[in-house]
């Protein structure tokens, strides 16, 4: 098909303004250009494909999410919190026992969560949109749920996205800043929190929920924990109706078994897979713009690593590649295409200075001698041409390269 490009560039705009009728047509389009042009339907394809893997990760539709806050007001009771809500405080410090995060007008700033996971948490929003219909049948939408999972996976990014889905104001309360030397005080700290979460409509987040809501039956605690515990459940079943709760933990296996039992929703988070991670990238990388190579490299070197491990490392290659800028490129001009060669240093910079931030099988191939990368990258799936680019090596040295590593390693088995 002549000018394709344009094409497809047409294609690309049509899903982004009417996702589903362009993509029934853009796949008619595909399946006639089978026969013709196999090149051409194959780009459509791919094309498909990320536009796919975009909707499975999407947020709610606005028209939807504005329902379901509506229908959020209307089910849950209680006073408006503004930003001069006095808050509740330790009356021993007068530290404040919360952190109050309004809601913004920026709604699109959904977790990167595996689709099926994504899907899951879009039910449990849209169960809100039902309300009338659950009571019917003598049910209502999920008020609590447990998030856990290894640390910076994003259980807190998750917890303030459903808050900001539903649009009420999200209270952040870090359970190991209730805790307190004082016999009593973090008893009647939990009574003072939940009294003032229950008289407000919003979201109580309950952070390091593990600090307070250990099993009762540990040897290690005193009596006055099990005292702490038993008031966190009688405060989260007199809770249970009034608002929604949701808690966070790294350490599912401290909980007492009763915290099981009080939440609707128990949801884990693990590392995020191959495909998570190249959404995390790109969305980390902006404004650079990277190759597919590139992009390749960056996904297998950062293989077991959590979201905020991810942007960690993103941030200190921004850094090496500003530092390490070549010479005569202008400075605070507009982003351009790094070189691969350069991505690859600033990797090796950082897997030198932080080795535990890596898979161990990365560390050790980032900081190793070429053969044993250039083995490692093509194990990875990029290409000889790819692993050419990554290495700053001609097609015909990598090859030399990997012949000359396989060699070694039949004469050690021999």
């Amino acid at each position: 098909m002549e000018h394709f490009d344009i094409v497809l560039t047409l294609a690309r705009i049509a899903m982004e303004v009417d996702g589903q009728r362009a993509i029934q047509q853009i796949e008619r389009l595909r399946d006639n250009l089978k026969a013709s042009d196999r090149d051409q339907s194959a780009k459509l394809s791919r094309l498909l494909s990320r536009a796919g893997r975009r909707h499975a990760m999407a947020p709610l539709a606005i028209e939807e999410m504005r329902s379901t806050v509506e229908a959020a007001r209307r089910q849950l009771q209680g006073e408006t919190l503004s930003p001069s809500t006095p808050l509740p405080t330790d009356r021993e410090t007068g530290t404040p026992l919360v952190r109050i995060i309004f809601p913004s007008g920026d709604s699109t700033d959904a977790p990167v969560l595996s689709p099926p996971l994504t899907s899951a948490i879009n039910d449990l929003l849209a169960e809100w949109k039902h309300v009338e219909e659950l009571a019917r049948l003598g049910a209502r939408p999920h008020t609590r749920c447990l998030i856990y999972g290894p640390p910076g996976v994003g259980k807190t990014k998750l917890a303030r996205y459903l808050a900001r889905q539903l649009g009420l104001p999200c209270l952040e309360v870090r359970l190991d800043g209730l805790m307190s030397s004082f016999l009593g005080t973090t008893a009647r700290n939990i009574g003072a929190l939940f009294d003032f979460a229950n008289r407000y409509r919003c979201v109580l987040f309950l952070d390091e929920f593990d600090a307070v809501a250990k099993a009762r039956d540990d040897i290690q605690e005193i009596g006055e924990i099990k005292r702490v515990v038993n008031t966190l459940l009688q405060s989260l079943d007199q809770r249970n109706g009034i608002g929604v709760t949701l808690a966070a933990t790294n350490h599912e296996h401290l909980l007492d078994p009763a915290v099981w039992r009080r939440f609707d929703s128990r949801i884990e988070l693990q590392k995020p897979d191959s495909t998570a991670r190249e959404a995390m990238l790109k969305n980390f990388l902006a404004p650079m713009t990277v190759n597919p190579a590139q992009l390749r490299l960056l996904i297998w070197a950062t293989t077991d690593m959590s979201g905020a491990d991810i942007e960690m490392l993103v941030d200190a290659t921004k850094r090496f590649l500003v530092l390490h800028r070549p010479q005569g490129q202008r400075r605070g001009s507009e982003p351009e295409k790094e070189s691969t060669s350069s991505i690859l240093q600033g990797l090796r910079r950082q897997a030198g200075l932080n080795a535990r931030m890596f898979n161990p099988d990365c560390a050790r191939v980032l900081t190793g001698p070429v053969d044993l990368l250039n083995h490692a990258l093509e194990k990875a799936g990029l290409n000889q041409a790819e692993r050419g680019n990554v290495l700053g090596l001609s097609q015909s040295s990598v090859s030399r390269r990997r012949r000359r590593e396989s060699a070694q390693g039949a004469d050690t088995s021999g």
